[in-house]
């Protein structure tokens, strides 16, 4: 394995007010060669002064405080190894920071040498990466669950239901097919659901217009694994991507 030690701090800008000001913590390092050893915390400061009504009307909780410390599969040992391959660190000094400036800092301790500090070359995917593996902790302190959308095409020729879920802690996209009363199932790529969700997230989806149930009249339907349904007729790149998944 090409490294130790793996330690990401995070912390919002200073402009940034309660309740969204938050920092966290993440650590991560191979065990055996099974498994990835995560250890996760993030804290809300500054919420004393906020009405409770005022916190949840934002989206939050009283207890958004979080910590969590297990193992992720041998899948996530090797994306993280993979990606630590592939990156090369900047440093760089706090104090140059704006007051409007995250602070995010990456520090690896590789096999052949010190631990260093920085910022990644490659900072996109060490973002992304990090966005996926918190996913990972929540999903697996049973916080969130993992992601699902459920498709319906009912049409005057017959009806696709197509079911999508992927796991962020066991790192798998499945999806299952059933048109015409035949099924069919098949593992993705993990790489593929940035793909997927970056179609469907284009979408400003209108709970306004949403249904409640699921539809039984003609059209295409999406549900993003909530109580909406949405209409997705005019969108036609959900429905060339949906058509792709079948």
């Amino acid at each position: 394995m090409p490294f130790k030690n793996l330690q990401i701090r995070f912390q919002t800008a200073r402009s940034l007010p309660a309740p969204y000001a938050n920092f966290y913590t993440l650590t991560a390092r191979p065990a055996f060669k099974e498994f990835l050893q995560v250890d996760f915390a993030i804290t809300y400061p500054d919420r004393d002064d906020i009405d409770e009504d005022e916190i949840i009307a934002e989206g939050f909780t009283m207890d958004d405080d979080f910590s969590w410390s297990g193992r992720l599969p041998n899948t996530w040992q090797k994306a993280v190894a993979t990606l630590i391959g592939k990156t090369k660190l900047h440093p760089f000094a706090e104090e140059d920071l704006d007051e409007d400036d995250d602070f995010w800092e990456v520090t690896i301790q590789r096999n052949d040498g010190q631990p260093q500090q920085g910022k990644p070359e490659n900072k996109d995917d060490w973002q992304y990466l990090t966005q996926e593996l918190v996913q990972a902790a929540y999903e697996s302190a049973n916080r969130e669950r993992p992601f699902e959308m459920t498709y319906f095409d009912n049409g005057r020729e017959g009806n696709l239901e197509l079911r999508l879920s992927a796991s962020f802690a066991e790192r798998v996209v499945k999806v299952h097919a059933t048109q015409n009363r035949q099924s069919r199932s098949n593992v993705l790529p993990w790489n593929e659901l940035q793909r997927i969700m970056s179609v469907i997230y284009s979408v400003e989806f209108d709970s306004d217009e949403a249904l409640f149930q699921p539809p039984k009249r003609d059209g295409q339907w999406l549900n993003l694994g909530g109580d909406e349904w949405y209409a997705v007729h005019e969108h036609e790149d959900l429905l060339r991507l949906f058509r792709t998944l079948v």
